[in-house]
């Protein structure tokens, strides 16, 4: 059965290719899943539900905090997928903004910590795809796959200290940005220029505290202890300061989180 295309905009068509030729597929596998699919954004702050119904997600910009069964918090970053993983790996689950029911099953829910952009694509045809292209399948077992071992390495009891632990979700969701910084020139006159830096952006010391199970001191403690080591960089007057932590010195930062 040919799937029906869905109407978007160019801009939105390249978006979805760009994402999924990230992971080496055919141009055929690509185009298949472009014809299936169309971006969704939604503003920080917003809430998030995920039950296994009728839509998979793609994470492709962006940072929300997902709660997980038993309560448990999960910070994730662009170019992950949320899904109620089955048996076979193949059967994604699905994104709604809707009020929580606290009667539904498979049910995960959060909200978004900064501006984020998904692929929405329908259910029952990504699974009829991965069903019959095995390059979609292996695209979606690897991400599975991924997505497990972050949770393991990030999010698992550890006997690591809470400075590697905190270095190492904040080295996961660093990301480039761009940001306006006013510098003089050699003749002695003020410019505004951009710079791009490392930023991990979006969550509070409260949102890494609930994911790493530590207490929020001790986060806060641990945050300072990376600033006067060099790995993130302190602020200066005027900067904005809340939720948002510049990475200084990434190889430090990977250091420190591996218990150097």
């Amino acid at each position: 059965m040919t799937p029906t295309p869905t109407t978007r905009r160019p801009r939105e068509a390249e978006a979805i290719a760009d994402f999924f030729s990230l992971y080496g597929l055919p141009h055929d596998s690509v185009e298949a899943l472009s014809e299936i699919s169309r971006l969704r954004r939604r503003n920080r702050g917003r809430p998030l539900m995920l039950p296994a119904m009728k839509f998979a997600y793609f994470l492709v910009d962006g940072c929300i905090s997902e709660t997980v069964q038993a309560g448990k918090t999960r910070l994730w970053r662009e170019l992950m997928l949320f899904e109620g993983i089955s048996n076979s790996g193949v059967l994604p689950g699905s994104f709604t903004e809707e009020r929580i029911n606290p009667l539904a099953t498979n049910l995960t829910h959060g909200s978004t910590l900064t501006r984020c952009v998904f692929i929405e694509v329908p259910n029952i045809k990504l699974s009829a795809l991965a069903s019959s292209d095995p390059a979609i399948a292996l695209m979606l077992a690897r991400m599975a796959a991924k997505r497990g071992m972050l949770t393991e390495r990030l999010y698992t009891a550890t006997r690591a200290s809470p400075v590697a632990r905190v270095a190492a979700v904040l080295n996961y969701l660093a990301a480039p940005t761009r940001k306006k910084v006013i510098r003089r020139r050699q003749d002695g006159e003020l410019v505004m220029s951009t710079t791009e830096e490392l930023v991990a952006s979006g969550p509070s010391q409260v949102d890494l505290s609930d994911a790493l199970c530590l207490g929020r001191a001790t986060v806060e403690k641990a945050i300072a202890e990376l600033r006067q080591t060099g790995a993130l960089r302190s602020f200066t007057p005027g900067e904005r300061t809340n939720r948002c932590y510049p990475i200084q010195d990434r190889d430090l930062l990977r250091q420190i989180a591996m218990g150097g």
